[in-house]
């Protein structure tokens, strides 16, 4: 792919045309150079706005701030991106207000629609092969944001460190079956921890894994009290009416009791009466005479009678009490062999059915004994599942082991083979370094990463004493024009940096930089922004490579010279 020129459909936007080969630069003046206000970018002459505009004409996302702020701001919009690809030019057309379509070559496509066709277009993916894309691989030739520019082999800063591995061996031009295996792989183990572990929080298992009894003792113990619960239930009789004759019983039972009081009362009784009969009932004359006088003292003459009517009386109250103790003796007896009687069929009755209940059982009780069955025989059906668990998770992890151990070595045989290859491209970027630092350490290293991880491949691009900013940005320069002039896996013929790629370099350095550019390019694009403070500080003959290759100038001293022709604000990464 190169780029061919950025237009706008409103007239005052300035239209750029790239030059097919070699570089394009586009110039950004200030009417006031001391202004080094990095932040104000939305007011700014345009040139990281430019980088923005390709990638929205390139499909990124509906959400990401260009898009959204394109939408609010300039709403009338729509960007013309004029691409070759190959020996073809397409035309890519994309409206701000329904950023969900793009139009190539005036076919309307959805975004995922363009971009899955941009990428058989531009790059080499294997099919069905998870995280690789055309929008995850464009960064690597037009770093899209501020944040690109930290770090030379992440400039999406979106993904995982596997992601971050996987496009940078895709385009090194290394298998990257080996990097999905092991993803897959060590994802694989890491669900299997996680679910043994889920499957140990289970309140039953969670004492075996706890150490606080052996699942195969246990399995044991349930074996038998199934088993006795089995035979306890094929012997169990149910009667429906078992309640009904548990009350019956007990109303039996209290019928019983109060029998059993009275017949207890009655005999008490009786004996009371025999007691009081045999109380001795001889009184004389005498003891009546003595107690007559005495009675003197108390009543007057008119009350006295003779003794023998006394004697009389006192023998006839003496004759019916005896009648009258044993009338009430004869009636309690008879009462009493009634209770008796009583008390034995009551007795009989009760016992007939007590013999019914401990015969029978009563529905809810079966069922009591059922459901213990039933949850018996589902801990096993655990600890029995548990036991298959723990042997198939102990094989499962020893055969993952393995695989992983296999596919290590199997990488390692790998590298050894294409280690010439891997020798070439570290040389590339090595001689690159060496034009700005003659006697540093440098290198692309590719090793196997044999660790606990998705990590396939260790890739580092390393320039001796890199820590610096300067360093750093020399680094990503010699990787990105590594990975455009000898990388793999793509149809890329354009790389574009931002202006701040050449803040941190120092002149000497940049000096440098551009003279790669003009030796280096001549089949392929290098765009790039510049402020006009870092064209002033180049030499004599970079400034002239420079102006010659302009494509277009920015300047803030009016709207008209500003990329979009108006001032707005608009927000980007």
């Amino acid at each position: 792919m190169r780029l061919i020129s950025l237009a706008a459909s409103e007239p005052t936007f300035k239209t750029i045309f790239f030059n097919k080969t070699g570089a394009s630069f586009i110039l950004a003046k200030q009417d006031n150079p001391e202004q080094s206000d990095k932040s104000k970018t939305y007011n700014g002459v345009g040139k990281s706005l430019l980088v923005s505009l390709i990638d929205f004409c390139l499909g990124t996302k509906t959400g990401s701030k260009i898009t959204k702020s394109l939408q609010l701001t300039l709403p009338d919009w729509h960007f013309i991106l004029d691409v070759e690809i190959g020996n073809r030019s397409y035309t890519i057309v994309r409206h701000t207000n329904i950023p969900k379509y793009i139009d190539l070559n005036d076919e309307e496509l959805t975004l995922n629609d363009f971009c899955s066709k941009l990428e058989k277009l531009c790059f080499d993916i294997p099919p069905k092969f998870q995280y690789l894309s055309f929008r995850s691989l464009l960064p690597f030739f037009i770093r899209p944001s501020k944040q690109s520019y930290i770090s030379y082999d992440d400039p999406t800063k979106a993904g995982t460190p596997y992601q971050k591995q996987l496009y940078n061996a895709f385009l090194l031009g290394l298998d990257v079956t080996f990097s999905q295996t092991k993803m897959l792989l060590k994802k694989q183990i890491d669900d299997t921890e996680k679910l043994y572990k889920n499957i140990k929080n289970d309140p039953i298992l969670k004492q075996f894994f706890e150490g606080y009894k052996d699942s195969s003792l246990a399995l044991a113990d349930l074996n038998e009290k199934i088993e006795t619960l089995e035979l306890d239930l094929q012997k169990f009789e149910v009667a429906d009416d078992y309640y009904q004759i548990k009350q019956e019983a007990d109303a039996v039972k209290n019928n019983l009791d109060k029998t059993q009081n009275k017949i207890k009362l009655r005999s008490i009784n009786i004996d009371s009466i025999n007691q009081s009969l045999k109380i001795s009932s001889d009184v004389n004359r005498n003891d009546i005479q003595k107690i007559y006088d005495e009675s003197k003292l108390v009543f007057h003459s008119d009350v006295e009678k003779k003794l023998i009517d006394l004697e009389k009386f006192y023998q006839d109250l003496t004759i019916n009490r005896t009648k009258r103790l044993q009338s009430q003796k004869h009636e309690i007896i008879s009462e009493l062999k009634e209770l008796e009687a009583q008390f034995t069929n009551l007795k009989e009755e009760l016992d007939s059915h007590m013999k019914f209940l401990n015969a029978h059982q009563a529905l809810d009780v079966f069922t009591k004994m059922s459901s213990r069955l039933a949850e018996f025989q589902q801990n096993r059906e655990k600890l029995q599942g548990y036991e298959k668990l723990q042997h198939d998770y102990e094989q499962k992890k020893t055969s993952l082991k393995k695989e992983m151990i296999l596919q290590s070595e199997e990488t390692s045989t790998y590298l050894d083979q294409v280690k010439n290859d891997i020798n070439e491209i570290m040389e590339d970027f090595r001689m690159l370094v060496k034009r700005f630092y003659p006697n540093a350490l440098a290198g692309i290293t590719v090793r196997n990463n044999d660790n606990k991880n998705q990590i396939r491949y260790d890739i580092e691009a390393k320039i001796q004493s890199d820590s610096s900013d300067g360093i750093n940005s020399v680094k990503l320069f010699c990787y990105d024009l590594t990975l455009l002039t000898h990388g793999s896996n793509h149809f890329m013929d354009f790389m574009f940096h931002d202006s701040r790629l050449f803040s941190d370099i120092d002149e000497v350095h940049c000096n440098v930089l551009f003279e790669i550019v003009k030796t280096k390019f001549t089949d392929k694009q290098y765009i790039a922004s510049i402020n006009q403070n870092q064209l002033n500080a180049l030499s004599p003959d970079m400034q002239k490579f420079v102006n010659d290759h302009l494509v277009r100038e920015l300047t803030d001293d009016s709207d008209g010279g500003k990329l979009l022709g108006i001032t707005v604000e608009l927000e980007y990464d």
